[in-house]
């Protein structure tokens, strides 16, 4: 019996193993249009979040729109731009720390240079593509 729990569990383990080295090689690389989408929604975000921070929206609101941008980076899901994305989701985290600090200068800077860094990023993946 216990020769049997053995085998049973050495061969649950090993399918099980198989099951997610199978998983794990399914996934698919987004395609040319999901990446350019990515890029530009979340070039449109900062846009809109800078339109609104120069109409004097609230901290909060900002704050908000600058982590929904952040979130919709990262789908631009492509090993070329994967540091100007990280580097762009950087300027946009010093971006949300001056809006919760109340220092709406530098979140202006700070958002006008991501917006030009994702125009950078769209700019390079047009040119890979």
């Amino acid at each position: 019996m216990n020769t049997f729990n053995k085998i049973l569990v050495s061969s649950v383990m090993a399918v099980s193993m198989a099951a997610m080295s199978f998983t794990a090689s399914a996934v698919v690389n987004p395609s040319y249009e999901d990446v350019k989408a990515a890029i530009e929604n979340t070039k449109a975000k900062v846009d809109e979040t800078i339109t609104a921070l120069n109409n004097g929206a609230d901290n909060e609101v900002v704050a908000e729109m600058i982590s929904d941008a952040r979130q919709l980076q990262k789908d631009i899901a492509n090993n070329v731009l994967d540091l100007k994305r990280n580097q762009a989701s950087n300027v946009l985290k010093q971006a949300r720390t001056a809006v919760k600090n109340n220092d709406r200068e530098s979140a202006k800077e700070s958002l006008t240079d991501a917006a030009n860094r994702y125009k950078e990023i769209e700019q390079l993946y047009a040119a890979n593509h």
